[in-house]
């Protein structure tokens, strides 16, 4: 009889867990990081920055994302739907796979689909925002698009220098992309700021027709072309040493609700390109977060594209558990506090009355945990567990 570790099964096992990246805890964070993120748990939002620690329950995610990415960095393409109900964390799980993505060389973008401002009908406004939300790893808390230009900018020189020629090494971009990256690099070269900020404004999707005209480019960010734009801006990323370009849409208004069939079919169209996008747009990774609805109205052939789906399920009482360890140990960072009460036997009584009552969402039971111990800091009264008794 082979030995236990032998066993193949017992293997995959192991491998799997060894696989599974390696969440942050509490404290790994710097106390200001903390404040924020209890904040953001209080308000029952996603935080920007830190959502990582948050993860508890989503490491499967997380590991098939790092099989994608392997993909996209690979000049691959794909589109991974999140589907989930509301308050299940959808947001936050986007949240979680955009720091991931900063983690592994991955520029990001996170969008917030709507009809008004940034409707999936519309891929030039889908292209605007993206480029405008642009994040890299050192760069979160602004837009990064002048930032990775400007090291663009500074690579071609020092490559020209060692060279005595420019090397555009870009060659595979379309021509007018390549003519504004033209005009970007001669207005940091000759210090014409009036170049720069009309070639940002031209990448930004945010000229006239004057506007391209005035930069020597015949054509601007439409419809028809802003997949192959941003294949262009991906193929760009590679030169600066990033891996490629992790979109991120948050679905506020879903397809479904939009009042006009045309725009429905527009949207559904939309996202079937992102899914087949590999040609016109590589080393791109497209996120779709949505809920149960948006399944209810897809077009027939339109299954082709949900290749990836994700279903964000209830978190388990171990794993709400493991959680609300997580955040009580934030809340003891970002305050300056700790009572060993609020351990063991306390903490699993308060998870178990949240999942018997209606506070059974991650989203419930996270506001309703950063409400408990506020009381217990203010109070030593209290302990979690008899705050638990109280909400049942």
């Amino acid at each position: 009889m082979g030995r236990i570790g032998e066993d193949p099964r017992l293997k995959a096992v192991l491998e799997k867990a060894r696989s599974r990246p390696k969440l942050p805890s509490a404290s790994d964070i710097p106390r200001e990081m903390a404040l924020a993120l209890v904040e953001s748990c209080r308000q029952g939002t996603a935080p920007v920055q830190g959502a990582l620690a948050l993860a508890v329950g989503r490491e499967d995610l997380i590991d098939s994302i790092k099989h994608d990415l392997i993909h996209v960095a690979s000049r691959g393409s794909c589109l991974r739907v999140i589907n989930g109900v509301f308050g299940i964390g959808k947001t936050l799980t986007l949240r979680v796979l955009q720091e991931y993505a900063h983690r592994e060389e991955f520029a990001t973008s996170f969008l917030t689909l709507s009809s008004r401002e940034c409707p999936m009908y519309d891929l030039s406004s889908i292209y605007r925002h993206i480029v405008r939300g642009i994040r890299v790893a050192d760069c979160v808390d602004r837009p990064a698009l002048e930032q990775i230009l400007e090291t663009w900018a500074k690579k071609v020189t020092e490559d020209a220098l060692r060279q005595r020629v420019v090397p555009w090494a870009l060659s595979e971009l379309d021509a007018h992309f390549q003519g504004a990256l033209t005009q970007y690099y001669e207005g940091v070269r000759f210090a014409r700021s009036e170049k720069t900020d009309l070639a940002l404004r031209w990448l930004r999707g945010e000229t006239t027709v004057m506007d391209a005209r005035h930069l020597g480019v015949n054509s601007n960010i439409s419809p028809e072309n802003a997949l192959v734009m941003l294949g262009n801006l991906t193929r760009m990323l590679r030169f600066v040493g990033l891996k490629g370009l992790v979109t991120l849409l948050d679905e506020a208004d879903a397809i479904p609700s939009l009042p006009s069939a045309v725009k429905r079919e527009e949207a559904y169209a939309n996202l079937f390109s992102l899914a087949h996008a590999a040609s016109s747009t590589p080393y791109s990774y497209f996120v779709y977060a949505t809920t149960p609805a948006f399944f209810d109205g897809i077009p027939p052939g339109f299954d082709e594209a949900l290749k990836n789906v994700t279903n964000l399920e209830q978190l388990k009482s171990r794993e709400l558990t493991e959680l609300a360890q997580e955040i009580r140990d934030l809340h003891f960072q970002a305050y300056g506090w700790h009572r060993g009460d609020l351990r063991g036997s306390s903490l699993r009584e308060f998870v178990r009355m949240c999942v018997s009552t209606p506070i059974n969402t991650p989203r419930a039971f996270v506001r309703a945990l950063i409400a408990a111990l506020d009381i217990c800091e203010q109070d030593k009264e209290f302990r979690l567990d008899r705050i638990g008794r109280m909400l049942g």
